[in-house]
């Protein structure tokens, strides 16, 4: 463009017709100013139950990644704030791509009850099921108190009024058969189906866990196609609002190195999720690399175990980590005091 070309250009900015320019940022401060508490905690996400987390997230919005080694309790935790979620309202989903229903259930039943995973396995049936017979399957008589204590047997049926009042809005598939092989298009859908069935603004959705979700066969490798995963899943929260925990396994190479580069897929975690959060032991504190194998089976024979959650990003708050307590004979996370 030459110097005359210049000289003929209009002194003012001529107006392009359908385009608008930005309104200036006045006209939105009142509105802003509404939004904000008034000291007492307002949450913007999902309430949990859990208190600090609530206060430390401002509740559970968007997409989120929980990461952690074997044995930590991830999937414990993930189970414990869905069903909690539930009770509390807020429709749940629970998409368990290794486990099925009746351990999920069983989960459920052993932290509410607080009665031993094995012996609601093998002794529920008498407590649980309303068809049941006073006879065991040898045809003997069976005492209804002599398998577990009163005390016992009145805390697993306290659990499961609870479970059976819940279980409306807890919507569960699992690895069984056919059932959980799901893909973007089968989330997203039963996501704005359970919306409209329950008229809900939220719904929390859990992937259980983010490495076995089926990508498709477009992908270069491993990272690659956990890539694509949470480009899809921060699509899909972004469309429907709903809140979607992805479960991920944190990666051996990683185990020592802090922070996000602990979970595989990181460099798009770090720009896609809106809270990054890790399960983090005291022994995995203590130890290096190499000794990865020793600590999750040391670790994976303890009772009461004491975990941090690790919170590196945190969409609504500075990052932080909460201190908890992981009973690991009732799959029950509670905050350490």
């Amino acid at each position: 463009m030459s110097n005359k070309d210049f000289d003929n250009l209009p002194e003012q900015p001529v107006a392009v017709k359908g385009v608008e320019k930005p309104k200036p940022a006045r006209e939105f401060l009142e509105p802003y100013y509404k939004t904000l508490g008034d000291g007492t905690l307002k949450l913007l996400g999902i309430k949990t139950g859990l208190a600090e987390l609530d206060e430390k997230t401002l509740g559970l919005d968007g997409l989120i990644v929980l990461g952690g080694i074997a044995g930590q309790g991830k999937t414990s935790l993930a189970l414990q704030l869905a069903f909690d979620v539930c009770e509390l309202g807020t429709p749940t989903i629970f998409y368990s791509l290794e486990m099925p229903k009746r351990a999920i259930f069983t989960k459920i039943l052993n932290r509410l009850a607080q009665v031993k995973y094995s012996d609601i396995l093998l002794k529920g049936r008498q407590y649980l099921d309303e068809t049941r017979q006073d006879k065991n399957l040898l045809g003997e008589s069976v005492d209804f108190y002599s398998l577990l204590t009163k005390d016992q047997a009145d805390k697993l049926k306290e659990a499961k009024e609870k479970l059976t009042k819940a279980s409306d809005k807890f919507y569960l598939r699992s690895r069984e058969s056919k059932e959980a092989d799901i893909d973007f298009e089968s989330v997203e859908r039963e996501i704005n189906l359970i919306k409209a069935e329950h008229k809900a603004d939220k719904v929390l959705v859990v992937i259980d866990h983010l490495q076995v979700f089926n990508a498709g066969e477009n992908y270069k490798d491993q990272i690659d196609k956990e890539g694509k995963l949470i480009t899809g899943f921060k699509g899909i929260s972004e469309r429907t609002g709903a809140t979607i925990i992805l479960i991920s396994q944190k990666n051996k190479a990683g185990f020592t190195s802090r922070g996000l580069q602990t979970i595989k897929g990181s460099v798009d975690i770090v720009y896609l999720a809106d809270v990054v959060m890790f399960l983090e032991s005291d022994e995995e504190k203590k130890k290096d690399d190499g000794d990865l194998d020793n600590i999750i089976a040391n670790f994976g024979g303890q009772v009461l175990k004491k975990i941090d959650l690790v919170i590196d990003k945190n969409r609504y708050n500075a990052p932080c980590k909460i201190e908890l307590d992981f009973n690991g004979e009732y799959s029950s996370f509670t905050t350490r005091k």
